[in-house]
Parts: structure tokens; sequence; C-alpha cells
């Protein structure tokens, strides 16, 4: 059986895919292109990667509060991460889940780095659970 771990349910509905992990922040607003899904903030460790239909696990959101509206925007275009997974919430990453109804887990009883990229991942939003899908 593949282990739980239990955090913080912020926004509910349950997504699942393949983790793209990093220790870093996302900034939707202007590091991840809206009409792509790509990540495109130079230097950051996950530039060129795909956020669509993956968990995203990362530390926290960075930027101004226009990324919540990018992550309902990447909803719309059906590119949006199928979940999302932070240390520590902000208001940003938290509003932009509600409004594109992006499951979000944060304060996990785990390090999130240790997390494998690629691993699928199944993200609980209300009861705040992530687990690997054998």
């Amino acid at each position: 059986m593949a282990p739980k771990f239990k955090g913080d349910g912020l926004v509910g509905g349950i997504g699942e895919g393949p983790a793209l992990v990093t220790s870093q922040g996302i900034a939707f607003n202007l590091g991840v292109d809206e009409v792509t899904g790509i990540v495109i903030e130079t230097g950051h460790a996950l530039e060129g990667e795909s956020v669509a239909g993956r968990v995203v696990v990362c530390r926290s959101g960075k930027g101004s509060t226009a990324g919540s509206f990018s992550l309902l925007q990447l909803a719309q275009r059906g590119i949006a991460p199928a979940a999302i997974v932070n240390m520590q919430a902000d208001a940003v990453i938290t509003a932009g889940c509600v409004l594109a109804e992006i499951p979000l887990v944060h304060r996990l009883n785990t390090n999130i780095n240790g997390f494998e990229a690629g691993a699928i991942l199944r993200v609980d939003g209300t009861a705040g659970t992530v687990e690997a899908v054998e």
C-alpha cells in the first residue's frame, strides 16, 4: 500500500496526475505562460515544464494577486494543474484554486521535496491527503 500523507485541505476536490516538484515558489501570473501552461520564468527549476494536468508540488506561490486570475485562465483553457500541494499556501494560490476549482493541500506531515518528480499523486483537497498511486 502506498503511503498517504496528511495535511490541511484548503480547496476541496480530487486531482490526480504526475508530480511536478520544486522547492521554489511559482508565480502563475508571470512565471507560467497562460496560453501553453509552460513555466517560462528564466532560471526557475521547472523552466520549460508544463503544469497542465500535473500535481504541482512547490513551496508556495509568489508574485502579485494576478496569479489567482492566471490559475483561472489556465483552467478555462484546460491546461491547469490537476492539483497543487504547497508547504505553505498563500492567499494568491488559495484564491486561484478556489476560482479554478483546483484541489489544494498544504502543511503536509512530510517534506514535499521527498516526492519524486513524475510519480503519480492523488490529492484529496477535502480530506487534506496526498498519496502516491501504485
